[in-house]
C-alpha cells in the first residue's frame, strides 16, 4: 500500500514536469519549422 502511494507520488512529481517540458520543446520546434516554411 505504501510503496502504491509512493510510485504515484514519484509519478506525479516527475513525470508531469518533465512531460510539460518536453511537450513546451516539441511546440517550439514546431513554431520553428513553420517560421522557416513561412519565409520561403
Amino acid at each position: 500500500m505504501d510503496f502504491t502511494i509512493l510510485a504515484v507520488v514519484l509519478l506525479i512529481g516527475i513525470g508531469v514536469p518533465v512531460r510539460n517540458k518536453l511537450i513546451r520543446k516539441y511546440r517550439e520546434e514546431k513554431k520553428k519549422k513553420d517560421n522557416e516554411q513561412d519565409i520561403k
